[in-house]
């Protein structure tokens, strides 16, 4: 499915057309489905005024009934690009990491192709990650003037080690961003990108996100940290104050059983109302992750529960 293009030129903000994108594969459906509902209930005005863009490599007729059941409770413009077979086998040869973090895979590369995937009359786009979750209405964050800047993102939990090593003055997290299209298509910032990428795999450590902080250094203006706010696991604080959108990073996440962080029950409370409610935490399936668990029963005062979960790590061992 293809969009039609902008509105036509200065219209009201009450006609106007808002472009947010989701890149992700078929193993974050579910998590895309939370932070989807949680940015149309917050959203201001009408869900007509969205057009939501899902960039993927497939889609599943169970993936496209629930994508249907959105678009029909919310009456926003939800539009599908699938990512073409050679741009998928492109991506393909390009490192994800230089560190062991299994929660990232080549999928991660899709919203770099956004310039390309979406259509030319589109300039302009708020990219979302799906382990985010959105607490307010984000047209304000269409509106920020980027000046000469390409993109906008919030500065990095660890920016400044980050910048250091590879010689830049700061390092951004590419979890939400606010894209510049025509811009990033004049300067063929998706073939630099691509390139570096391949070119300097020892300085690629979480995918696009180092390859556009090199290549779009000079074009990336810093956003309020409230666009961008990082949630970890085992933090464990529950304060969202200022938050616009909550990014839950790393690779533990609000799904999983033993996360710690009670900022979770955010993810579970829009995805209980999203066409993917009734899905369960992630059980443990390791020993460390059932430890976790075990701690997290005990600290929430359950302390039969967490003996019990000991009492099956004890005898899992004992099998061993």
């Amino acid at each position: 499915m293809q969009t039609t293009g902008s509105p036509a030129a200065s219209p009201s903000k009450a006609d106007r057309q808002f472009h947010v994108a989701y890149c992700f594969d078929q193993n974050y459906e579910q998590h895309f489905g939370a932070s989807v509902t949680s940015l149309l209930l917050n959203a201001q005005g009408p869900g007509s005024n969205l057009c939501i863009h899902v960039v993927t490599a497939q889609v599943s007729d169970a993936f496209q009934a629930r994508l249907d059941r959105l678009t029909d409770t919310f009456r926003a413009r939800i539009e599908v690009h699938c990512v073409q077979a050679h741009d998928v086998e492109r991506l393909s040869r390009l490192p994800v990491t230089n560190r062991p973090l299994a929660y990232l895979t080549t999928a991660t590369y899709y919203r770099v192709l956004l310039p390309n995937i979406l259509p030319p009359a589109i300039d302009r786009v708020v990219y979302l990650d799906s382990d985010t979750i959105v607490l307010s209405d984000i047209r304000a964050l269409f509106d920020i003037d980027l000046g000469q800047a390409i993109v906008g993102a919030a500065l990095d939990m660890g920016s400044t080690a980050m910048a250091a090593k590879r010689g830049l003055d700061k390092y951004v997290n590419s979890g939400v961003m606010l894209m510049d299209l025509q811009q990033w298509r004049q300067g063929d910032y998706v073939d630099r990108c691509l390139a570096y990428a391949l070119q300097h795999p020892d300085k690629i450590s979480y995918g696009d996100q180092c390859a556009i902080n090199a290549v779009c250094a000079d074009v990336i203006q810093v956003l309020d940290p409230r666009w961008n706010r990082f949630v970890l696991s085992q933090t464990r604080s529950d304060d969202a104050t200022g938050a616009a959108i909550l990014h839950f990073i790393t690779g533990d996440k609000p799904w999983q059983v033993w996360y710690e962080n009670s900022l979770s029950s955010l993810y579970w409370r829009y995805l209980d109302v999203s066409p993917w409610s009734g899905a369960l935490p992630v059980p443990p399936g390791t020993f460390k992750q059932a430890q976790r668990l075990a701690r997290l029963r005990f600290m929430q005062g359950k302390a039969q529960e967490a003996v019990g979960i000991y009492e099956q790590i004890v005898t899992s061992l004992s099998k061993a």
